[in-house]
């Protein structure tokens, strides 16, 4: 027999109460989610509100069902005694001992912090009173919002669920984060890469993306997309500058602290010149280093210098033992950048890129923290 669980009134704090939701909360609570439809439409889809009183009690008695069952626990949050949201954990598998966490907040509530303090409350609850061991939770990738919450608490993204979500004919990517038990309170991750300002000289520094830069982005991989294209699969899938933005989001929270990845953008004499990244480290203290530039400015330097400047930064103050380059066996000027550096040449991955439906062999350079240490003293 399963353990029951009766669903706890929680304090999140000065206000803040959330209360296991009852039948008596249908009209309530159908009414704000109806005055949120339209905020609403990414997880619920279309929806028509009942219309009277017992449509919505009928409606909320059906949901309830869950609940009584074991496999939910829902709760309606409370700030000021006013109804603002719900947060419920859901789908709880009792023998693997986890389960999903959802939540919503009407418009007016937003921006309070309501969210994460109730986030908070529950996954405290569920780990500490529950004994729950995992706590997944999902949002789709475009409601920056949404995912925010986690973040603030320093629950760590897992994954990015690709078209795992379809509402009204649109698939969405579900950006998938997970809390632990025995890492709750979540301690912060090791190394953390630096996103700083890299001045390199005068003419060239190396900073961090902002909104701003979507334009000017666009702009540029859209003028040299025959260029770019030949070596970079994702150009051809920006078609739009809509596309472009969308992808632009989903790229920045790949990148954030949670995905242990810093990306840069390449600003020669005030102006976007490309980007350069420092990807994937791993606990065997090793990352790839990838880039791009706009091709009028071939031919100059700047991506060498900015791919030194990244090294130098990896290996010195991260203390990363080995950095790795990948480049088209047929991009000329990729490759001449990890050879320019001091980079050994480490063999040919086969038919390693698709690229525009053709297969292509990829040059997989690298060099190690000695070497790098070694020619820069030399230099």
């Amino acid at each position: 027999m399963t353990e029951r669980f009766e669903t706890p009134i929680l304090t999140a704090g000065d206000s803040l109460v959330l209360r296991p939701a009852e039948l008596d909360d249908a009209e309530r609570f159908l009414s704000l989610a109806a005055d949120n439809i339209e905020r609403l439409s990414h997880a619920l889809g279309v929806w028509d509100p009942p219309k009277t009183v017992e449509d919505r009690r009928k409606l909320m008695a059906e949901d309830l069902i869950s609940v009584q069952n074991g496999d939910r626990h829902w709760w309606m949050i409370e700030s000021g005694g006013q109804l603002a949201g719900a947060i419920d954990i859901h789908r709880i598998h009792h023998r693997a001992r986890q389960g999903f966490v959802g939540y919503w907040l009407g418009s007016e509530f937003t921006g309070q912090g309501i969210m994460t303090r109730s986030l908070r409350a529950v996954i405290d609850w569920a780990f500490t009173r529950r004994k729950l061991i995992r706590i997944e939770i999902q949002s789709s990738i475009e409601n920056r919002a949404s995912c925010a919450v986690p973040e603030r608490l320093g629950i760590r993204r897992e994954s990015i669920r690709r078209q795992s979500h379809v509402i009204k004919d649109r698939d969405y990517d579900m950006a998938s984060y997970a809390a632990f038990a025995d890492n709750w309170p979540p301690k912060p991750p090791e190394k953390p890469l630096p996103v700083g300002i890299l001045t390199i000289d005068n003419e060239l520094r190396l900073r961090p993306f902002s909104d701003d830069d979507q334009r000017p982005m666009w702009e540029a991989i859209d003028e040299a997309r025959d260029y770019l294209g030949e070596f970079l699969p994702w150009v051809d899938q920006q078609t739009s500058f809509e596309r472009h933005s969308s992808e632009f989001r989903k790229r920045q929270l790949e990148r954030d602290v949670f995905g242990r990845e810093a990306t840069y953008i390449v600003e020669y004499q005030g102006k976007l010149a490309g980007t350069v990244g420092l990807h994937r480290p791993s606990p065997q203290n090793s990352a790839e280093i990838g880039y791009w530039l706009r091709k009028d400015l071939q031919g100059r330097g700047i991506m060498t210098r900015s791919v030194g400047a990244v090294i130098e930064m990896a290996i010195v103050q991260m203390g990363m033992h080995r950095i790795v380059i990948r480049a088209g066996t047929s991009n000329l000027r990729s490759r001449e950048i990890p050879e320019r550096l001091g980079f050994k040449h480490e063999g040919t991955l086969r038919d390693a890129a698709l690229v525009r439906g053709e297969y292509s062999d990829l040059e997989v350079y690298s060099i190690l923290d000695r070497e790098w240490l070694a020619r820069s003293s030399n230099t």
